[in-house]
């Protein structure tokens, strides 16, 4: 199976609407096995378990699940505007593909399908004393799945939509898209060179970001020209049809620019499954809409920059391993460019910098956290700091803050930077 083709499965998959139908066919198949197994139990023990009240238990199972169903629905969507409006609406697809939620949502369809047909069978006298016995049966373990599930919901709906859940669902995306390209630094092919790049270009075919490219593809077909290609894009990199996403030197003809150019799958926005760097960008969004005048929460802004600096050493803490063996080239006949690592830390703390100018408890937390960054010892992360830290103290300077002030983040600054090694144990 290709690389796309999971990855288009696993989008798939965390459609709502997938676990939905897989349910209700399990209630399908339920209410269909109670016919066929209804003959296999013994005529002596169906009449004395025989359940009489099996009809009364389906009412009140096919009306309660309708309705739970309804509320359920109405306080997700509820729940998406909330995120969309407390965080960002780029975190409302973290909560939109929550499994609890897509699996919550299924049992009680499932459940509401499985007793309405349940229901028809027997006012129409399809099953006789056995069957009735089976679907008892049924109907006992479809409650107690409710009940476990509804129990789950109710103190699953305690954090679902605040701002401190979504800041840990933003950090467990980003730090396993960061796992991925920790494994697999160069997505499974070889380090590109900084000046490698082909005579010739195969441009994007629409305009997007990249979501997924799958290497096997272009390896395959890197294979079949007798040449190397070289991988120009990342997954969250923009592209537009001028953009080179992949170059050789072979001559390609219509049939390999179409296979090249479908291994390199664009979409409208960019997703946080690969690309380490989006997360980021998510949480300088939140810390953002923090810091705004209409919200004026720098609290949350703060809450944001620790968790922030926690993502960021997740990902330089393997790095510092340099005894550890090189990855393991998979595709050696595609080079792949590394992630511009300076780039993590202007995601991350630019908005600070820019948006929380104006107040002094922000910068110096800012300053702080930039220190702990630069104590990394990750060389690209410890110079992009050093400038971000100059950035911010150039803001907080046009931002007109009073002399003391500003002589209480510029001491915060010459702090950061002039401890930038971790002490040796």
């Amino acid at each position: 199976m290709s690389e796309k083709l999971l990855f288009l499965l696993q989008r798939v998959w965390r459609r709502s609407w997938v676990r939905c139908a897989l349910f209700s066919l399990f209630a399908l198949l339920a209410v269909l096995s109670s016919t066929l197994l209804g003959p296999l139990i013994p005529q002596d023990v169906a009449l004395k378990l025989g359940s009489d009240s099996i009809g009364s238990l389906l009412n009140i199972l096919a009306s309660s699940m309708l309705t739970v169903a309804i509320f359920s629905a109405s306080t997700m969507v509820a729940s998406f505007a909330a995120v969309a409006s407390s965080a960002t609406p780029r975190a409302s697809q973290l909560l939109i593909e929550d499994s609890t939620i897509q699996n919550t949502l299924a049992v009680f369809i499932g459940a509401f399908l499985y007793s309405v047909i349940a229901l028809v069978g027997l006012h129409a006298h399809v099953y006789g004393d056995g069957g009735r016995l089976v679907l008892f049966v049924f109907t006992l373990v479809i409650l107690l799945l409710v009940v476990i599930v509804l129990l789950r919901w109710i103190d699953y709906l305690s954090v679902m939509g605040r701002l401190g859940e979504t800041i840990r669902r933003v950090e467990a995306a980003t730090t396993k898209a960061m796992d991925q390209r920790t494994n697999r630094p160069y997505l499974g092919g070889r380090p590109q060179q900084p000046d490698e790049r082909g005579t010739q270009g195969v441009e994007a075919p629409t305009t997007g970001f990249v979501q997924h490219v799958s290497l096997d593809l272009l390896q395959a077909r890197a294979e079949t020209l007798g040449a190397d290609l070289h991988l120009h894009v990342l997954p969250g990199a923009f592209v537009e049809p001028t953009t080179a996403i992949v170059s050789t030197d072979s001559p390609l003809d219509d049939a390999s620019r179409k296979a090249i150019t479908d291994a390199v799958l664009i979409g409208p926005t960019r997703t946080f499954d690969h690309d380490p760097r989006f997360g980021l960008v998510v949480m300088g969004e939140i810390a953002s809409r923090a810091l705004s005048a209409s919200v004026n929460d720098p609290g949350s802004a703060l809450d944001v920059l620790a968790t922030g600096v926690k993502t960021l050493h997740h990902w330089a803490k393997p790095r510092q391993q340099r005894d550890e063996p090189a990855a393991e080239v998979l595709f050696a006949r595609v080079s792949v460019p590394p992630v511009h690592e300076a780039g993590m830390v202007d995601d991350l703390f630019m908005p600070f910098a820019r948006y929380g100018a104006s107040s002094v408890e922000v910068g110096v937390a800012l300053q702080r956290a930039l220190g702990s960054v630069m104590r990394f010892g990750h060389p690209p992360f410890n110079a992009a700091a050093k400038r971000m830290s100059h950035y911010a103290l150039v803001r907080a300077d046009h931002a007109a803050l009073c002399a003391p002030d500003l002589n209480t983040l510029c001491e915060a600054a010459r702090i950061a930077t002039a401890h930038t090694e971790s002490p040796r144990r």
